[in-house]
């Protein structure tokens, strides 16, 4: 928590780009001001905090022995139900930034890595119905809360395929939800760098949670592939697209 914080106040100092200030470029302007920033209320948002509140009771209705291990794992006392929906889902507000990017670059499909409790896999599946939202490997426990979480939301477009097979497809938007570890996020980035599409779109969460993960960030932004990145502290956009100059901000989120 301390590192988090100390960088934290780091990053508020060195954010420099807010309401597009600063940019020139009409696209990232435009991705900026009205897709990171859009403080519009979507008719989709209603169902967010439901959704956050139904998995919340799943973990409370779990038993602490069955989540005893993912507790662990984290460092957490057990039947903290709240904690540890943090360490694996992100926030609301980001959850919204990933929804509206799905939004505007409409990917034919997309995947998302890392643990989950099916919240995230739900406002991403939300954006578009007809995008299929793939969830790659998941400890069983955590993977019957998803099933049973996006049973009751009604969302029939998230699919599960083992993290040890060769995805079939090749997703334009990539979500990587490894936080607590660079080694599991640098094995993902470093797959995508050789397959990647002109457009796909990479989302890297916790790029400040700790020393390695920042190095981590800072590698993978300085590969020439990678044309933009946004820093948004809690999380990380990365754009591919040749016709870009190459920059990177520091966006005040």
């Amino acid at each position: 928590m301390k590192f988090r914080t100390i960088r934290r106040i780091i990053y508020l100092k060195k954010a420099r780009h807010r309401r597009g200030h600063g940019i020139h470029s009409p696209f990232l302007f435009h991705l900026i001001t009205e897709v990171v920033e859009n403080k519009r209320n979507l008719p989709e948002y209603k169902t967010f905090k439901d959704i956050k509140n139904k998995a919340l009771i799943l973990l409370e209705d779990s038993s602490v022995q069955a989540l005893s291990p993912i507790y662990q794992r984290f460092n957490l006392p057990p039947a903290n139900p709240h904690r540890l929906y943090r360490k694996i889902e992100l926030p609301l507000r980001f959850a919204k930034v990933v929804f509206r990017l799905l939004r505007e670059f409409k990917p034919a499909s997309a995947i998302c890595y890392g643990p989950a409790f099916g919240a995230n896999l739900a406002y991403m599946a939300l954006a578009n119905n007809d995008c299929p939202v793939y969830k790659s490997g998941n400890d069983p426990v955590c993977e019957l809360v998803c099933q049973e979480l996006l049973q009751a939301c009604e969302i029939s477009n998230v699919h599960f395929f083992d993290e040890n097979s060769v995805p079939s497809f090749n997703p334009e938007f990539i979500m990587i939800n490894y936080p607590f570890s660079p080694v599991l996020s640098r094995n993902v980035v470093q797959k995508y760098l050789r397959l990647h599409g002109e457009d796909d779109v990479l989302i890297i969460r916790g790029i400040h949670e700790s020393k390695e993960m920042e190095v981590f960030w800072q590698e993978m932004i300085s590969n020439e592939s990678i044309r933009v990145s946004l820093d948004l502290f809690e999380i990380g956009i990365a754009l591919f697209r040749k016709r870009l100059q190459k920059e990177n901000f520091i966006q005040r989120f």
